[in-house]
C-alpha cells in the first residue's frame, strides 16, 4: 500500500465524521486472540511517514508479542527495525535465521513464506487504529492544505487542526500552528478578505516576531533551521521540530516575496524597514 492508496483507505475506513466527536487517547497495550485482525502502528513524527500493517494474529510470544500474517501495509517504509521475521516453511529452523534469510527487502511484507512478530505496544483493535491514523492523516491534510496556499482554509478550521493535533498525539504540532494562523492572518482580514500588499507588511512583522520567540525559547531550533544543509534525518525524529521548521520557512519565504508585490511602498514605512530588517536577520 503506498501513500495515496494509503489516504484512499484512511478515507474509506467510514470514520471520519466521528474525528470531531472522539477524542484519541494513547491505548495501553491489550490482549489479542489468536485468528483477531489487528493493526500495528508505526507513526512517525513527520506523519507523512507514518507506517501500519493490518495483520491477523497467529501466535501470541512468551512476552506477548504478537506474531501477525499480514493482511495489508504501508510500502516504502522500512519494516527491518520493528518486526522479526519467522518462516512458514515447516521443514525449516523456526528461529531468527531462516526469516532473515527469506526476507531480503525490509520495505516488503508481502513474502508469502513469512510471518512477523511486533512488539505489543504497538498493536491496537483495528478500528482503533485507523481512526487513529485518519486523525493524524486529516491533521497532515491541512497543514499542506496552509503550506500550498489553499484558498478556502479558515483560521478557524485550523485551530479546529489544532486541537484535533494534540488528541491525536501530535501536541507538538501547537507551535507550527500557531505561526501558519499567524501567517494565514497576515493575507486575509475580516470575513475572508484577502488584503492588498501594502496591508500585509505589518500582519507578516507579527509573524516574524513570532518565529524570533520560537527561536529564544529553544536554541535547538535555531540551530536546526539555520544548518546548511538541514540535517533532515534528525530533524524528521521531532514532531515540533519538523512542523516548526516547515512553518518558517514559508513565513519567511512568502514575507520576503511580499516585498516585491505592487503597491508595497504604500506600505508604513518604519513597519517596511522592519520587516526587510528581520529578513535579513533570517538569511541562511
Amino acid at each position: 500500500m503506498n501513500f495515496s492508496k494509503r489516504s484512499q483507505f484512511l478515507k474509506q475506513a467510514g470514520l471520519i465524521v466521528l474525528l470531531f466527536l472522539t477524542v484519541i487517547t494513547p491505548l495501553k497495550a491489550a490482549e489479542y486472540s489468536i485468528g483477531e485482525t489487528v493493526f500495528v502502528a508505526f507513526p512517525a513524527a513527520n506523519i507523512k511517514d507514518d507506517a501500519f500493517i493490518i495483520g491477523k494474529v497467529t501466535r501470541v510470544t512468551e512476552k506477548g508479542d504478537y506474531q501477525v500474517a499480514v493482511l495489508d501495509y504501508v510500502e516504502g517504509h522500512d519494516y527491518g527495525a520493528s518486526c522479526v521475521p519467522i518462516s512458514k516453511v515447516a521443514d525449516q529452523d523456526q528461529g531468527l535465521g531462516a526469516g532473515w534469510e527469506l526476507w531480503q527487502d525490509t520495505t516488503k511484507l508481502d513474502t508469502q513464506n513469512l510471518e512477523y512478530v511486533v512488539d505489543k505496544t504497538s498493536v491496537l483493535k483495528l478500528s482503533y487504529g485507523k481512526l487513529y491514523f485518519v486523525e493524524r492523516n486529516n491533521v497532515y491534510i491541512v497543514f499542506g492544505r496552509w503550506k500550498s496556499d489553499a484558498p478556502v482554509l479558515t483560521v478557524d478550521r485550523m485551530t479546529r487542526a489544532e486541537r484535533e493535533a494534540k488528541s491525536a498525539g501530535l501536541v507538538g504540532m501547537e507551535g507550527a500552528f500557531e505561526l501558519a494562523k499567524l501567517h494565514r492572518s497576515s493575507y486575509y482580514g475580516d470575513f475572508e478578505r484577502p488584503l492588498m500588499p501594502y496591508e500585509t507588511i505589518a500582519p507578516l512583522n507579527t509573524a516574524l516576531d513570532a518565529v524570533f520567540k520560537q527561536f529564544s525559547t529553544d536554541p535547538e531550533l535555531e540551530t536546526l533551521w539555520r544548518a546548511n544543509p538541514r540535517n533532515w534525518d534528525a530533524i524528521s525524529q521531532s514532531t515540533k521540530h519538523y512542523f516548526l521548521i516547515e512553518a518558517i520557512d514559508k513565513i519567511v519565504r512568502d514575507s520576503g516575496n511580499q516585498l516585491y508585490e505592487e503597491g508595497i511602498e504604500q506600505a508604513d514605512v518604519k513597519s517596511l524597514e522592519s520587516l526587510k530588517k528581520k529578513l535579513t536577520q533570517l538569511k541562511r
